[in-house]
């Protein structure tokens, strides 16, 4: 028998706010545990995930106590149920509890001095006789009926998921967006829930339920995760048929035939979940990105400009005379290119010029083509890289995400296929970091005869995930482009921009000079890398160089020189001697610097942007923090403190698209499964005037001679121009 106890509830203490997770208070009245016994007309802590709340109604609450590392002992709550009350009092009570709207204490009194103790079954069976008591009306009664059956159903709904295998959360969670249609769908195909529950757990309740391992439904479901999970491990959009056998048979204990793969692979071909290629297999949702990608810039080549290209070397020389500077032959052909093609694309790596090309173009579009620069949109896929562009040209430059209007609640954009951008000049920087997703999207939102260039360093880190846009967009031979080689960018003794062009050329280096005035390299062993990052961090401080300014990068999370391990030991450099606090899982204090982990478009912040703890308060016990982005503060609140981390130390990935003065480069031999060329070149084209490299040098050559990242197997790369 289940233990419970049973009593109302008093106080909530805290509320997640993006989950049914709840700690409160709860008056004992019942038991069915003898050691629990001492608990009744007692309050208790509780804790559990319950689907709403209201002090005026009785619960069971089914679990046992435990006793919480900060809150002591308490009752942990496994499930739950409403208890319908058997008396008059408990009627009336329940009947205004907040529960149904409209119905105060005088009505619920009428109720039930009419129908007594048999008040909830005439609810639930003959509703029709509560709309003849003064104060109510059909539509009333019909409502508190469906109330309370409502509340049966999901009780009884989350009871059988609890036995299922679902956690409280998940029960609550997918019963309030299926609601009796879940169980139709567990019964049908419980792997449709995979956007709200892990694969792992929901093959292992299918499983634990006493479903046959080689279903044809698990088959169909495994293929299509593996697919997914293969994608995202090597930012393919395209598996290999064999591969993919070869990682599902494992789930089978090698007892999976290939005919039967083969069969179960054609079923969901002739569905259209799966795209056969050859001799591989993608997700339909990735061949339709992908496709659109296809169409869209094919479509966009084909139209022809009629600007005169004599009249626009004109405006290159003025723009010239005006910016004081000779645009090399290279720069020059990708200014009257971009405005002569309704696609471009034009790459280069640091110091090259990308930045003042853009802004000849804007200018050059503004006189010629007579085009406002409300017209034009400046775009970047993080925040950082957006505001870079925009401060260098002049014009006003978006998050791809924000131009878009994405909608975190829905996860939709507002512009679409059926809601146009009217912009007639579409400008995207970084657009390395580009996926096929996001650049779908803007393709269906952009006017069919828009005018469209992408900017971005073609050897910078492809995009986390799957596809390589812009390097799978410079292998078609109907896309205009330009590559910048000559770097300009270069101070004397500096040697950051030909280090850059060292490592894209994959030079092996038997010794480093540190000679230079911009650049050391420091041979370090994992166990003293903390040490000299240490003593850097010193003179970096002494030194009063701005925090804003100074960058560490490494490539992993986890271990002794790990992201979050760096960050502990930097925090306490940078900002020591201040209050900690647990948030999360993490100590912040107040004035450390922090980094937005995912688009926040309604309050104006970004992946990747940086930001200072200006607030750490509690507010109805509740904890708040206050985070400065420049000027833009956002408050978080319990539930959304995964969205930032101390920024100290951050990842090569997520630095992409930023610059900063001086940047140390962490290359732990414990990463070295991390190392490749494109990863090392994008860490070191951070930094603006100076550079440290702490590693070893076998580490560095490593990383500068493995080519992972240049291997993507996609669709766009198999079709190139058509």
């Amino acid at each position: 028998m289940k233990k419970y106890i049973l009593g109302s509830i008093r106080k909530i203490i805290f509320e997640s706010n993006t989950g049914p997770y709840k700690v409160g208070l709860f008056k004992v009245k019942e038991t069915n545990d003898e050691d629990l016994k001492e608990y009744i007309n007692k309050v208790i802590g509780f804790t559990g995930s319950f689907n709403e709340i209201n002090e005026d109604v009785e619960y069971k609450l089914y679990g046992s106590m435990v006793i919480h590392p900060k809150y002591g002992l308490q009752f942990s709550s496994e499930s739950y149920e409403i208890n319908m009350p058997s008396d008059e009092d408990g009627l009336i009570l329940y009947l205004s509890s907040g529960l149904f709207k409209g119905i105060g204490c005088k009505t619920a009194k009428k109720i039930v001095e009419k129908f007594g103790n048999d008040t909830i079954e005439i609810i639930k069976n003959d509703y029709e006789s509560l709309a003849l008591i003064s104060g109510m009306n059909l539509k009333k009664a019909k409502m508190i009926h469906d109330k309370v059956l409502s509340n049966e159903m999901n009780q009884d709904l989350i009871i059988k998921l609890n036995g299922y295998g679902f956690s409280i959360k998940e029960s609550i969670d997918l019963s309030n967006i299926y609601g009796l249609e879940l169980l139709k769908i567990i019964d049908e195909n419980i792997y449709e829930l995979i956007d709200y529950v892990s694969f792992d757990k929901l093959d292992l309740i299918y499983l634990k339920n006493g479903n046959y391992e080689m279903s044809s439904i698990r088959i169909k479901a495994l293929i299509k995760h593996l697919i997914y999970i293969m994608c995202y491990e090597n930012g393919d959009t395209l598996i290999y048929k064999d591969e993919l056998f070869i990682r599902l048979k494992r789930f089978f204990s090698d007892n999976l035939d290939s005919n039967t793969y083969i069969a179960h692979l054609n079923e969901l071909i002739a569905d259209y979940e799966v795209v056969e290629i050859n001799d591989k297999v993608m997700l339909y949702d990735f061949y339709e990105a992908e496709t659109n990608i296809l169409n869209s810039v094919n479509r966009l080549c084909s139209i022809k400009e009629t600007s005169d290209s004599k009249k626009i070397d004109s405006h290159i020389e003025l723009f010239e005379k005006r910016n004081k500077i000779e645009f090399n032959k290279e720069q020059i052909n990708a200014i009257r290119e971009s405005i002569m093609n309704n696609f471009y694309i034009i790459t280069g790596g640091p110091g090259t010029g990308k930045t003042t090309i853009i802004k000849a173009i804007v200018e050059i579009l503004e006189s010629i083509n007579k085009i406002d620069k409300s017209e034009i949109a400046l775009l970047a896929p993080t925040g950082k890289s957006a505001k870079r562009v925009s401060e260098s040209v002049g014009v006003n430059a978006y998050t791809i995400h924000k131009f878009l209007k994405w909608n975190k609640e829905t996860e939709t954009f507002g512009l679409d296929e059926y809601n146009k951008a009217s912009e007639r000049v579409i400008i995207v920087d970084e657009a390395s970091m580009i996926d096929i997703f996001l650049f779908s999207a803007l393709l269906k939102a952009l006017r069919i005869n828009v005018k469209l260039l992408l900017i971005g360093d073609a050897n910078q880190l492809p995009s986390i995930a799957p596809g390589d846009v812009l390097n799978d967009l410079l292998s078609f031979d109907n896309i205009k482009r330009t590559y910048l080689s000559i770097i300009y960018r270069v101070k004397d003794g500096s040697y950051i921009t030909y280090l850059a062009k060292d490592i894209k050329d994959k030079k092996v280096f038997d010794r480093i000079d540190n000679s230079y005035d911009d650049f050391k390299f420091i041979e370090s062993s994992d166990d003293d890398i903390r040490s000299y990052l240490k003593e850097i961090c010193n003179k970096v401080k002494n030194k009063n160089i701005s925090i804003d300014s100074f960058q560490v990068l490494a490539s992993m999370y986890k271990g002794l020189n790990g992201i979050d391990n760096l960050n502990d030991m930097l925090a306490s450099i940078f900002n020591p001697n201040k209050e900690e606090y647990l948030i999360g899982e993490k100590y912040y204090r107040i004035g450390d610097k922090v980094i937005q982990l995912i688009n926040d478009v309604e309050n104006n912040v970004f992946n990747g942007d940086i930001g200072y703890i200006s607030d750490i308060e509690v507010i109805n016990k509740k904890m708040e923090v206050t985070i400065d982005f420049e000027g833009n503060k956002v408050t978080y609140k319990n539930g959304e403190f995964d969205r930032f981390n101390l920024a100290y130390a951050i990842s090569i990935h997520k630095s992409q698209g930023s610059e900063y003065d001086n940047v140390v480069v962490v290359l732990a031999k414990s990463f070295k499964r991390m190392f490749y060329n494109k990863l090392i070149y994008t860490a070191i084209t951070r930094a603006k005037s100076s550079l440290i490299i702490i590693g070893t040098l076998d580490s560095l050559n490593i990383s500068i001679q493995t080519s992972y990242a240049e291997k993507r197997n996609t669709y766009l790369k198999m079709h190139k121009s058509e």
